[in-house]
């Protein structure tokens, strides 16, 4: 058997040879072995061990597929008729397996590599002498020189000179067994006639390719055979849909064009087209191949989410006609296109929802989007949409099957009601997918105050769609649900695709031993108790325990559990606490050593709290990799006051400059992660923040802050980063961090956030002091200009550990048009020689979240790029500049606070992401909107021109939007914490 395998080398040498190395170690490993394989010996070693030596793929079990009344009728096939069929396949194995023993031989087998160089702008020397470096004579090279567009495309066209029977394909920079040839040969000889053939693939990150589950059922996990023989007509979730990492007849690939004006999905349709004719392929277990260019299920890295192309050509040039042709061809669309399709558009929507929009469907057009797919929706079958079969390309929850049936059918869309077993359940048509009680109310924020219970919660959309009521229960009384306009919504693409229904609630404590506050949704004259979950860092229980508990009252005399859907609250004594706390210790000291953990650190935190909590503590944070924001400004303004009846810690990294920096200072910074900032956290009673997601600026998710969370009973409250006058109800409403207190510096801050959206109206809780960090903004102006623009999601890296910690590199920063636009600005002609020609400096300050990329950007001698990291100074930033360019970022007002010049670069062909609230640029902004960089460049010009001054229209838009200009912030709002803390603080602690 001989074997072609092509490759297209690209202009990167590095991944060139990386992939030059895998051919030179295949070569080496065929030497090894004398380029022969003993055909059957694998094959006849697994029949032998009783188990099937290939396996014909078959439709899916029972227990793989949604309930359904076929299904359930199913389930009267007897048992006896399924071990006669069992007993007959394995005679049958056993016949063929003794067959193959018998005719065991040798096989041989050659490789040829076809590598394309035209793209190689090295030496090509290099490449055209790789066959002398090979060593081995039965693995040959070929060089082609023809131009490409597409290695698909080149494939076609390589295939001219591939000598072997079939083609293998690899890209530059992926990495395949070197057995290749060995698997291949063996299957092929044992199972001769088929065109494709499939190998496991995996990823840099250790996710697997799409649709390779090989395995039927009823095949065993730990005993893998030589080689499945899949067939598509009733196994739909095994097949490729690219080249890379796939095997293929060389006369289909001659025979067969490429389609390249589908771009992305040229590729797919090539695969799909032709496994639509042939229904089988072939899957070698044997074999794994890692790739270097991720697909479409990756969130993050999968090129195609970062490109207009693959949210409208690839649904409107490919999949619609291509779905329509398929259907007119075979009067049913095959399922397993259908499952590609519908895994196709999961990952459209995995890879922008909420924080993760790349921002490629622009502002206001996601309903839009979401139309077209809605559309594209409607060329499959329903069941198929909502994966009845349970393919796990398409695994989604329940809520996006129902969001799915609304794109598709119409806002009327609505499951429906079921009832099995005296239980309702719901689905569409004959799937049942769950029962109603599983459809769970969210209990987001507990806290008791003057003998209530205040709770708020979310209630879920599609159990909101159904029932005719959803009320609380406690103590006999029904409790109306008051529902309020809190966020709510899952987006994507920047439009809401659905929303989860915020209420509150106030329930009076009953003086009892033993009660239980429940949820009960009716439908009609069935009643069914709803389950509660727990799924926020502020919802005091979770469900990881049995014996998770949360202590209330003036005397901590109640305590509440989840129990049979409900949250129990009992009376309890002081020994009965101690043995409650006895009983969680146990359950985490016996789950696993990480809960072991947790559970002596619980142990500590009683111990040390007689200790440590003698006097109120106030905790600050910032970045914690990055201070000098407001957080520490309001640490020391307050650790100034000399109150020895307060502690105060602000939190920072060790390895931080910031923290050698406070040292020197004579500060004595709280260390991230040490054991005193763990307990300190739990004890801290007023939590001052600059950031959202408190809990994961001090390194909990919700898994770990389960363990927990009964135990923190501090404050949070918020002195901000940036400024809060545009629509991010997502990060700033009330719930986010349970924010008790928020200072703000503008009267339109207060206006925006009064929004229902928010939820700030009736708790006291906004307040109009100015920002702590404004008290360090003193003119001190050179002739420096600073460009500082936001950061855009689609340019970094997601979280990858903490908020708390720098994000990482981005291999595709470059790729964006983030990149490209201020690269190109800080390095162009005009901007430096005006620069040089008035006598300026340029700093390009890069956004924390970003700076990691600092070394993309190209250098030049009047241009200093500077990282927002290390010991680089915000203030120090603002004050000696003379004029400041940006976007949108919130530094914008701490420049306009010292009344300095603006400029605001609105580029054109950045996707923008801000949404407007109550600061309105077009009427608002402290300075001129530029949407390129020729523009800009023009408007710096004549600032530099006019020694950088504010114009006054500018000057009078900054008085209007800041209540105060003094350096007084800090003081303002300390005497707000004060008030607060005698209020409400010192009565609750404990």
């Amino acid at each position: 058997m001989k074997l072609s395998i092509l490759c297209c080398l690209t202009d990167d040498e590095e991944l060139n040879k990386a992939t030059i190395e895998v051919f030179e170690k295949m070569a080496a490993y065929g030497l090894g072995k004398n380029n022969k394989v003993r055909i059957g010996e694998e094959f006849a070693n697994a029949a032998g061990e009783g188990s099937m030596a290939f396996a014909e793929g078959s439709s899916t079990d029972i227990g793989d597929s949604d309930l359904s009344a076929d299904d359930i009728s199913q389930e009267k096939i007897s048992m006896g008729e399924k071990k006669k069929h069992a007993e007959t396949e394995k005679e049958k194995v056993e016949k063929k397996s003794e067959t193959v023993v018998s005719d065991a031989q040798m096989a041989e087998y050659s490789v040829q590599f076809v590598l394309n160089t035209s793209q190689v702008t090295a030496d090509k020397d290099w490449y055209n002498n790789v066959i002398t470096r090979i060593g081995n004579p039965a693995f040959t090279v070929t060089i082609d020189d023809t131009a490409y567009t597409a290695p698909a495309e080149a494939y076609h066209q390589m295939a001219e000179k591939a000598e072997g029977d079939y083609c293998a394909f690899i890209e530059v920079g992926d990495v395949i067994s070197e057995n290749l040839a060995e698997i291949l040969t063996n299957g092929i000889t044992i199972c001769p006639g088929h065109h494709v053939y499939m190998i496991a693939k995996t990823f840099a990150n250790a996710t697997k390719g799409a649709f390779r589950n090989f395995l039927k059922v009823t095949d065993s996990k730990k005993e893998l055979k030589s080689f499945y023989v899949i067939d598509l007509k009733n196994k739909y979730d095994c097949y490729p849909f690219t080249f890379a990492g796939t095997i293929l007849k060389t006369d289909i690939l001659k025979k067969r064009n490429v389609n390249a004006s589908l771009g992305l999905e040229m590729e797919r349709d090539f695969f799909l087209r032709y496994l639509a004719e042939e229904m089988k392929v072939v899957y070698l277990p044997g074999v794994e191949y890692t790739a270097y260019e991720y697909e479409e299920h990756d969130i993050t890295f999968y090129r195609g989410l970062y490109m207009q192309e693959w949210y409208f050509d690839s649904i409107t040039e490919f999949w619609m006609p291509f779905l329509t042709e398929m259907k007119e061809k075979y009067g049913r669309i095959p399922v397993f296109i259908q499952y590609n399709f519908m895994y196709s558009i999961h990952a459209r929507f995995e890879g922008n929802m909420d924080n993760r929009n790349k921002h490629v469907i622009e502002e206001g057009h996601g309903e839009e989007y979401l139309e077209l797919i809605g559309r594209s929706l409607g060329l499959i079958e329903e069941s198929i949409m909502l994966n009845r079969n349970k393919i796990a390309a398409c695994i989604t929850g329940d809520t996006m099957k129902w969001v799915y049936g609304i794109l598709r059918n119409g806002q009327d869309y609505k499951f429906q009601r079921f009832f099995l077993a005296g239980k309702i359940y719901y689905g569409i048509g004959d799937t049942l997918f769950n029962s109603v009680m599983s459809l769970s109310t969210n209990i987001l924020f507990i806290n008791y105050r003057a003998g209530k219970l205040e709770i708020d919660g979310t209630v879920h959309p599609i159990l909101y769609s159904m029932a005719d009521e959803i009320y609380f229960k406690y103590n006999n009384v029904k409790y109306k649900i008051e529902y309020n306009g809190r966020y709510g919504l899952t987006k994507a693409f920047g439009a809401a695709i659905c929303k989860r229904h915020s209420f509150h609630l106030s329930i009076p404590v009953a003086k009892k031993n033993e009660t239980a506050i429940s949820c009960e949704a009716k439908f009609g004259t069935q009643i069914e108790t709803i389950t509660l979950s727990f799924p926020s860092h502020f919802s005091r229980v979770c469900g990881a325990f049995a014996n998770s508990h949360w202590f209330f009252g003036d005397n901590r005399e109640y305590m509440m559990t989840s129990e049979r859907r409900s949250m129990v609250i009992r009376k309890v004594s002081k020994s009965q606490k101690f043995v409650k706390e006895l009983k969680l210790l146990k359950d985490m000291f016996k789950k696993n050593n990480w809960t072991r953990k947790y559970a002596i650190f619980r142990m500590l935190y009683f111990i040390c709290r007689p200790f440590m909590t003698r006097k109120p503590i106030w905790m600050y944070i910032d970045k914690i990799y990055k201070g000098g924001d407001s957080s520490e400004y309001l640490y020391k303004y307050a650790s100034a006051q000399n109150s020895k009846d307060i502690k105060h810690y602000y939190l920072v990294d060790k390895k931080s400059t910031d923290y050698k920096r406070l040292k020197k200072e004579g500060y004595k910074p709280l260390v991230r992660d040490s054991l005193k900032h763990r307990l300190v956290f739990l004890y801290a009673d007023m939590m001052v923040i600059s950031n959202s997601t408190v809990y994961a600026f001090n390194g909990y998710k919700l898994k770990n802050s389960a363990f927990i969370r009964d135990l923190p009973h501090f404050h949070v409250c918020c002195v901000q980063h940036g400024m809060s006058i545009q629509k991010i109800a997502i990060a700033q409403n009330r719930l986010r961090d349970n924010l008790r207190l928020y200072f703000c510096a503008s009267k339109y801050e207060i206006e925006n956030l009064s929004r229902p959206v928010y939820d700030y109206v009736g708790y006291d809780a906004l307040k109009l002091t100015g920002v702590p960090r404004y008290d360090g903004l003193k003119d001190r102006a050179k002739k420096q200009i600073m460009i500082s623009p936001t950061w855009r999601m689609q340019a970094a890296m997601p979280v990858r550990t903490s908020e708390s910690e720098q994000r990482d590199y981005n291999p595709l920063f470059k790729e964006s048009e983030y990149f490209k636009v201020f690269n190109a600005l800080i390095n162009d002609k005009r901007l430096i020689d005006a620069a040089e020609k008035y006598g300026y400096r340029i700093k390009y300050v890069l956004h924390p979240i970003v700076s990691s990329q600092v070394d993309d950007f190209d250098k030049n001698d009047f241009v200093d790029i500077v990282p927002a990291v290390g010991d680089m100074s915000y203030e120090d930033m603002f004050c000696e500049s003379s004029l400041m360019v940006t976007d949108f970022s919130g530094i914008q007002f701490d420049f306009a606070y010292m009344r300095k010049p603006l400029v605001y670069l609105h580029h054109k062909d950045i996707p923008q992401h801000y949404e407007e609230g109550t600061f309105h640029y077009d009427t608002m902004a402290f300075g001129e909107i530029c949407h390129d960089n020729d523009e800009l460049i023009d408007t710096l010009i004549e600032y530099m021109q006019n020694d950088c001054k504010m114009k006054p229209e500018y000057v009078k838009r900054a008085d209007d939007f800041f209540y105060y200009r003094d350096h007084n912030n800090c003081e303002r709002i300390y005497k707000e914490m004060i008030d607060y803390q005698e209020k409400y603080v010192l009565p609750e602690r404990y």
